[in-house]
């Protein structure tokens, strides 16, 4: 397929869009300290038939936050996972198509953004770990193509911290994915801050500040050196906690 314009892709797909500004609660939170971010949401694991979460551990594939939200009450026509898993395979199978429509999306909310005097930031990973250099098109990725946007993620690949020396327009966030401990506290040893999954998040964790990271979503305005805690959120897969490695609980802090 060739990309046009969003009006000829949305009749082409079936989908209303790619991704978008306020689109979760969690996101709609940064209005509150005037910005606009554009977030992305795919489908996670391997839903579709593609790897979007390389490093994922069982545990946080159950924990996902993918059926968490207006997600985890669209249990009859399934829409939200059937939209996204439509967006991964458009992604992995017509990558140019996607590219192109996903650009102008962007382009368009930050326009919105600076016509309201907003700042302006996109996430590509709500709900994948895809490093941004596989977002490219005509020979360049997508940071390279908005070099004036701020991007940030959360990801589990290691690896992928080396990116942000090479890209001032990215900021990373390292997760702990209940088996990844060593590597967490290396990211923190790197000024590289990371998430940990709080049944009640705590002032202190492994000797380091903790933050709390539901209050807004844009990580790249805290520091580097902090664990951002995530209070776990209920998914439709039941998860127990006294169990769980992914999940830190009440019992694990005592």
């Amino acid at each position: 397929m060739n990309y046009t314009n969003r009006s000829q892709a949305k009749k082409l797909t079936g989908l209303s869009y790619l991704g978008g500004v306020a689109t979760s609660s969690k996101i709609a939170k940064g209005l509150k300290y005037d910005e606009m971010t554009f977030i992305l949401y795919l489908a996670p694991a391997n839903r579709s038939g593609y790897e979007v979460c390389p490093m994922r551990s069982p545990e946080c594939t159950a924990a996902c936050l993918n059926e968490s939200g207006h997600n985890k009450i669209d249990i009859h026509d399934n829409t939200i996972n059937k939209a996204r898993v439509k967006k991964t395979k458009l992604f992995f199978e017509q990558r140019d198509f996607f590219m192109g429509w996903l650009l102008d999306e962007i382009r368009a909310a930050y326009a919105k953004a600076q016509a309201a005097g907003m700042k302006f930031s996109v996430r590509l990973n709500g709900t994948s770990d895809l490093s941004p250099e596989q977002f490219h098109l005509a020979g360049k990725n997508i940071l390279e193509l908005f070099p004036e946007v701020q991007f940030y993620d959360y990801t589990k690949v290691y690896k992928r911290i080396f990116l942000l020396p090479k890209y001032s327009n990215y900021d990373l966030t390292f997760s702990y994915s209940g088996t990844n401990m060593i590597e967490v506290m290396d990211a923190l040893e790197n000024s590289v801050r990371a998430a940990v999954v709080f049944e009640e998040v705590p002032a202190k964790f492994m000797g380091r500040t903790v933050i709390d990271g539901d209050l807004y979503d844009m990580r790249y305005v805290d520091a580097g050196d902090v664990i951002v805690g995530l209070k776990y959120k209920k998914v439709r897969t039941k998860l127990d906690l006294s169990k769980s490695n992914f999940v830190v609980s009440k019992e694990k802090l005592m």
